[in-house]
């Protein structure tokens, strides 16, 4: 067997393994928030971004598996993986920057090691994005339209939440879209803000994965 043979079988290998934890922490954690918070969980972005990506991993999995029998890793499921990725470091990072520093130290602790969000903040974003430079950059690279598409999902979540609140169908469930207890700027300027996130988050991963796919070249 080749080298590049022996190291593609390896990747696989590894990917299946990041695959499977990241569909079982995935799919705990959205559990467990449903199971103890109701259905309405389904309105944050971090349980939607977790169920995007253990989705995606779910179908990884099998097509590593063809890979490791010598046939060619799908390029819809890579590109799926990658708004999964981009998805997930979103979550990580607002987290990180926006929503913990809100309760101090013991807001980071909560934030990141208290019940589901263990596995929603911390686990599934960081196994993702370790999936991501190991792994998938390894075995395909996407095309700059897949980073530019990455924005899609943020996209969609922001329109769905902004109308809900406006028309009072939800509330929140973030306070950056509480529309009526802030100034309407402060509305346009948070939503230009994870959209800029999305973009730059899509645009960076997307120069990483094209870097990394050329050195195993």
């Amino acid at each position: 067997m080749s080298s590049q043979k022996n190291l593609q079988k390896k990747l696989c290998i590894l990917g299946c393994i990041l695959d499977v934890l990241i569909v079982v922490f995935g799919w705990l954690g959205s559990y467990i928030e449903i199971h103890e918070n109701t259905i309405v969980m389904l309105t944050y972005y971090t349980t939607d971004s977790n169920i995007l990506m253990a989705v995606a991993c779910m179908f990884d999995i099998y097509y590593q598996i063809r890979a490791m029998k010598g046939q060619k890793v799908s390029n819809w499921i890579k590109k799926i993986k990658f708004l999964g990725v981009c998805c997930m470091s979103i979550t990580f990072l607002v987290v990180f920057c926006v929503l913990a520093p809100q309760g101090g130290i013991e807001g980071y602790y909560r934030s990141y090691f208290e019940g589901a969000l263990l596995y929603q903040h911390l686990l599934c974003p960081v196994l993702a994005v370790i999936c991501f430079f190991v792994v998938d950059s390894r075995q395909k690279a996407v095309g700059e339209t897949t980073a530019k598409l990455a924005l899609i999902p943020t996209l969609c979540y922001a329109l769905v939440s902004i109308v809900g609140n406006i028309t009072k169908l939800m509330y929140g469930p973030y306070p950056f879209l509480y529309v009526y207890e802030q100034p309407v700027y402060m509305s346009i300027l948070w939503t230009v803000i994870i959209l800029g996130m999305a973009y730059v988050i899509g645009w960076g991963l997307w120069k990483i994965n094209h870097r990394v796919y050329g050195k195993v070249r």
